[in-house]
Formats: structure tokens, C-alpha cells, sequence
């Protein structure tokens, strides 16, 4: 059989990059399959967060962690119901990436709690995605590792029960293993439909982070189900809060200075809680949705401050939030507004008996300055008694990450449905369905994942190759 390449990468976002720069490195000869007329994908359009636990920048900036202590935290968040092999490998594997994305010239001024854990794990880089995106493109060009843009993939070559290359712009191309690294399926309809419902329930006001990479499309999912791959990690994913007012936006932080509350009138989370936890939250409220309910004041006053919405650093504020935008969407009718709480009840269908003491009881603990019940920590916690009243919806409605995916085992080879190795296949980063678990862990496990295994899948590819 003529070979084209050692290995052919099936995808040029953050994993795909590594993936074909450690099998290089290996001594394999690759070429990643862009559909993208760029490279970069999700991660160059991402915050740029790295999750990793024992790295150098923790240690220098006093911080004690281990791979330990963050295997630990994810496995008793998802209570178990995650695969124990993966999850330590990405432990025992993170700072090595941190690490490595340093040596290529990455800067981390910050490291932030970026979900309900303890220690700040979270390692923000410098100018964000586009910085670790440019990075890995530079270094894929100066490695002369052959690129083709433009260039989708739409079925891999088997023979004899193994992967042997791809089918892609009408002709094949040839290797002795295939990595495939198309990310998620964000930004296809039918395929959250399929595979993440507790997302696609919100119709047509869901999108994804990632929609200006257009061909986050599940393009991997249906590549790996054509030669027999297993697929796991059905409805699980990354959910955000929107108000859904800006077509499109990425943010993902609710603003400290409301109250939320479900169609109870009851408040079911601190506002200002990490998104790693706030959409799951908001689904699981009756109608899967809830309401931000603040006052004049707070309208005024709060909405001028913007810190909540950049905790990564990244530069980026809020869009929503806003006062002017808010008042021109009261007079669209997008967003309710009364003279009194109990007519602004009766109009969202909340009791309004429920909704006075909800109200009263966070008007209280505002005056006293600390929330009791709920434990919002904010910089000024406004209490709502100055009409007129106001009340937005928010839903769960922008993907983050998509996590239902292909199954691999702790070599980054995936798996069919028996639980066996497809020969000549790997796979890493948003594609894989064994990461996430149940509930996403804290900001930085996207890139987190697609650098950390894109360098495992890369590393026993050309060891496959060499065998």
C-alpha cells in the first residue's frame, strides 16, 4: 500500500496543531486536513484559559496544587460517573502542557478559580485564544508540517479493519494513522438536537461560542460512527446564561446586581455563580428558564460597573447589560416592566405572595450588606424598592462546549462499540466524549483537553506508526 503521509490529522484547531507538532516531533511525518480556509478553530476563538493543576506559574505565584488534588476535585464534582483512567491522565498531563505553551512563548499573569473548586486553576494566557492560536500556527509553519485548508474530510479508509486514511475534496489520501481532532458540533441543529437536547430545547435562540468557526459541525462524530466507533457522553456539554439580547454575544457571567429567580418566585443559586454551574442550574428549573429581577436604581447604578463580566481578563465586557440597551428592549416589550412587584408578578405567572418574601428577604440581607441564604459575594448588593421594576428572562441557551463524542482509551486510540481499539485511529480535544463527565469543571478545560490529549494522540500515533 502507498503512504502518503505517517499521519494525517483530520482537523487545524488547538488539538489538531498539537497533535501534528508532537508526532513530528516524534519523528512522524503528518498533514493536517483543515475545512476552515484557517487555522485555529475553537481554541483561537476561546478565552485562552487553560485548566492545569502543579505548573510553575501556580508554584511562583504561591499557590499549592497537584494532579492529585485536581483528579480529585473532578471525579467528586461529577461524582464518579466519568472514566477514572482519563480523568487522572488529563491531571497528571496539564501542567506539562502549561509548560510546554510557556516554552513557545505564552504568558499567565492570572490564575483565577474558574469553576467551584478551591484552587485557582484556571491559567489565563495573555491576549487570550488568539495568542495560544497564533503560537500554534507559527510553530506548525516553522516545523514545515504541510497544512491543505479548505479541505473537509467526509470518510475515512479501512481496510482489513483498519483505518488506512481519508476520503477528502474527492480524492484519498493515504497514512498508517488517522487523528481526529473536528472538535465539537456546536453549531449544528440536527446534532444537538441529537446529542445535547438539554440544549437544543431552547429552539431557535440557541448558538454556540464558537459560531465563527463554521465548521464545528460534528464532522468527527459521523467519521468515527461510519467505521464503528463508539459514541459517549450523550446530553452533556457547557451551558450559559443569556438574557439573549445581543445577537450571538459571548459572555457567560450574569450580572452580580440582580436577583434571580424560577417561576416560584423563589432564588435557586448566588447570581454572580461560575457559568461552570449557573446554566445547568437554570435548566433545572421549572420551564428551564428563570428571571433577573432588579429595580430603577439598580438599573442605573449597577449596570455602569462591568469588572463581573471579565474575570478571565481577556478585555472583552459585557454587551448585554447595559442600561440603554435594556430600556430600548422595555419598549420593544422583550423585557417586563411594572410599577409595583406584585403587578411585575402577575405578569411573569409568579405568585406574588412568594415573590414579596423572596424579595424581602434579599432586601434585608442587601441593607445588611451579606447574602445569608444564598452567599452571593458581590462588590455592592443593591436591594430592589425603587420603581419601577424589571424583569428579564435568561435561559441556557449558548453552548459553550459540546462533550457528547468518541471514546478513547488511555492511548488516545478510539474505541469501537465493543470496547476495542480501532486500529490506525486516535482521536483529542472537543470531539471526545470521555473529558467532561456530567458537570463541566471550571473554565479551561476546553483548551485544557484539546492541548493535553492533542499531545497524547499525537505522541502514540507515531508510535503506532513506528511499531
Amino acid at each position: 500500500m502507498t503512504i502518503d503521509y505517517d499521519i494525517i490529522v483530520v482537523g487545524g484547531g488547538g488539538a489538531g496543531m498539537t497533535a501534528a507538532l508532537f508526532a513530528h516531533a516524534a519523528g512522524a511525518s503528518a498533514i493536517i486536513l483543515e475545512a476552515d480556509d484557517k487555522l485555529g478553530g475553537a481554541t483561537r476563538l476561546s478565552g485562552g484559559v487553560v485548566y492545569a493543576a502543579g505548573t510553575s506559574v501556580q508554584k511562583a505565584m504561591g499557590i499549592e496544587d497537584s494532579p492529585q488534588a485536581m483528579f480529585d476535585y473532578i471525579m467528586t464534582l461529577n461524582g464518579w460517573q466519568t472514566r477514572p483512567d482519563i480523568i487522572r491522565l488529563f491531571a497528571e498531563r496539564s501542567a506539562a502542557t502549561v509548560e510546554w505553551l510557556v516554552s513557545l512563548g505564552a504568558e499567565y499573569q492570572w490564575v483565577v478559580k474558574s469553576g467551584v473548586d478551591t484552587v485557582p486553576r484556571g491559567h489565563c494566557t495573555v491576549g487570550a485564544g488568539d495568542t495560544i492560536g497564533r503560537l500554534l500556527v507559527n510553530e506548525v509553519g516553522a516545523r514545515g508540517i504541510e497544512t491543505a485548508l479548505k479541505t473537509r474530510v467526509d470518510r475515512l479508509l479501512m481496510e482489513d479493519g483498519r483505518v488506512v486514511g481519508v476520503h477528502a475534496s474527492g480524492m484519498d489520501l493515504r497514512a498508517r494513522a488517522v487523528i481526529i481532532t473536528t472538535g465539537g458540533f456546536g453549531n449544528s441543529p440536527g446534532m444537538r438536537a441529537r446529542y445535547f437536547p438539554s440544549a437544543a430545547q431552547h429552539g431557535d435562540i440557541v448558538y454556540s461560542v464558537h459560531s465563527d468557526a463554521p465548521f464545528i459541525l460534528g464532522d468527527g462524530i459521523k467519521l468515527g460512527e461510519l467505521v464503528g466507533a463508539r459514541i459517549t457522553g450523550q446530553d452533556t456539554g457547557l451551558v450559559l446564561p443569556s438574557a439573549g439580547l445581543v445577537p450571538n454575544s459571548v459572555e457567560a457571567f450574569l450580572p452580580p446586581w440582580c436577583m434571580l429567580v424560577n417561576d416560584e418566585g423563589r432564588r435557586f443559586m448566588p447570581e454572580n455563580a461560575p457559568y461552570a454551574v449557573s446554566g445547568y442550574l437554570i435548566n433545572e428549573q421549572p420551564g428551564a428558564h428563570a428571571w433577573a429581577i432588579f429595580d430603577e436604581k439598580t438599573l442605573v447604578e449597577g449596570s455602569a460597573d462591568k469588572r463581573f463580566s471579565d474575570p478571565y481578563h481577556t478585555g472583552e465586557v459585557s454587551q448585554t447589560w447595559d442600561e440603554d440597551l435594556i430600556r430600548k428592549h422595555v419598549k420593544s416589550g422583550r423585557i417586563r416592566t411594572a410599577g409595583t412587584l406584585a403587578g411585575l408578578a402577575d405578569q411573569l405567572g409568579i405568585n406574588r405572595l412568594a415573590l414579596d418574601e423572596t424579595v424581602s428577604r434579599y432586601n434585608a440581607d442587601a441593607h445588611a450588606g451579606v447574602d445569608r441564604e444564598w452567599d452571593k459575594q458581590a462588590p455592592k448588593y443593591f436591594a430592589i424598592d425603587k420603581a419601577p421594576f424589571f424583569a428579564v428572562e435568561v435561559r441556557a441557551s449558548v453552548i459553550g462546549q459540546t462533550s457528547a463524542g468518541l471514546d478513547i482509551d488511555s492511548r488516545g486510540r478510539v474505541q469501537d462499540r465493543n470496547g476495542v481499539a480501532i486500529p490506525g485511529l486516535f482521536a483529542a480535544g472537543e470531539i471526545l466524549g470521555c473529558v467532561q463527565g456530567k458537570r463541566y469543571s471550571g473554565g479551561g478545560m476546553g483548551v485544557g483537553n484539546a492541548l493535553t490529549f492533542g499531545r497524547l494522540a499525537g505522541e502514540e500515533a507515531a508510535k503506532a506508526v513506528r511499531a
